[in-house]
């Protein structure tokens, strides 16, 4: 039996697309014993309720980029050891990895395995793993036409992985009370709660719903306000896409999935490390296209979310975004269905 190697590591930005396309392709009759996870620590949360074959190894993270590699080149080589140890004694045959620091390890056991190799970008400037993957045989499915950062011509355009049981919704909650929706990624934002904890707390909002996903361990218990209310996690994201209708984000991968689904939002990009620069791009290509703000500092922030309550208050609708989002996840599992039964 053909089995193929999943390589998904830290945060739900790069797990949960690899959980959503397994779901999808054994959805699509690709059975659960083919698959072998690799991940780690953090990764692993996204994934406990899968019934699949997981290995959870202590993966080396630099945060100075390549040459926290180099001074640390005895921790990777150990990964190394064990991946290649995994990919011979489960027999995988075919890789996929959607990015970060377990990419690069991925992709060169692959070329060395003589092992087909898929990558998956989610971000419209590549990270440093992808960046490293594309100069090895490989083909990158990207979420973003023109990604940057990146060997182009190992690239196939096919757009995000989204959550594989979101519909499309033509007309969004447009009646009632405005619901917004607040979410600062999968580990949460305190940039973001402490802007809507003070924006809830010096101005008085009664017309308006707020749904807030605070991140784990971030949530403050001391707001208490009838038209508020806060999760660390949401498990089901269509439940709370369905009943938003203007989001308030960071702008990773999540941003694009509301954007498919027609709601406007107020993007926040993060504005540290090597992330900010990937954020801002991401943001500034769905401002562009007409379906997102960008807001820079709590002022800006504050003054645009009032506007946006103001003009609520007038028309008494939100209009949906005209943007049109391909998304990637048939597309992915049509390549790594024919790699499977080649």
């Amino acid at each position: 039996m053909k089995k193929i190697g999943i390589f998904c590591v830290g945060t739900g930005g790069h797990v949960l697309p690899a959980k959503n396309l397994i779901l999808q392709l054994n959805e699509e009759g690709v059975s659960l014993e083919k698959f072998i996870v690799v991940t780690d620590e953090r990764g692993s949360q996204y994934l406990k309720d899968l019934d699949i074959k997981i290995y959870i190894l202590d993966i080396y993270r630099s945060k100075i980029g390549i040459i926290g590699y180099v001074f640390n080149i005895y921790k990777v080589l150990k990964t190394i050891l064990e991946v290649r140890s995994i990919i011979k004694k489960d027999g995988i045959k075919i890789n996929f990895s959607t990015g970060s620091y377990i990419a690069p390890i991925a992709s060169f056991l692959s070329f060395t395995s003589g092992i087909q190799y898929f990558g998956q970008e989610q971000n419209i400037y590549a990270g440093l793993g992808n960046k490293i993957t594309s100069l090895l045989p490989a083909v990158i499915f990207t979420s973003y036409p023109h990604t940057k950062n990146i060997y182009k011509k190992k690239t196939i355009y096919v757009g995000p992985v989204v959550n594989k049981d979101i519909i499309k919704i033509n007309n969004i909650n447009n009646k009632g009370a405005l619901t917004i929706g607040v979410q600062g990624g999968s580990q949460g934002s305190e940039e973001i709660n402490n802007y809507i904890y003070k924006f809830l707390s010096t101005k008085k909002i009664t017309n308006v719903n707020f749904l807030h996903i605070t991140g784990k361990e971030k949530a403050d218990d001391n707001l208490k306000l009838e038209n508020y209310k806060q999760f660390e996690f949401i498990e089901n994201m269509n439940e709370y896409y369905r009943k938003i209708n203007f989001q308030i984000s960071r702008s990773g991968g999540g941003a694009l999935e509301a954007a498919f689904l027609g709601i406007p939002q107020m993007l926040i990009p993060f504005k540290h490390g090597t992330t900010s620069s990937h954020q801002n791009l991401n943001a500034q290509y769905l401002s562009n296209l007409g379906a997102a703000i960008i807001v820079n500092s709590y002022n800006e922030f504050e003054k645009n979310l009032l506007d946006i309550i103001s003009n609520y208050e007038v028309n008494q609708k939100v209009e949906p975004n005209k943007i049109n989002i391909q998304i990637g996840n048939s597309e992915i599992t049509k390549y790594l269905k024919e790699a499977l039964n080649e």
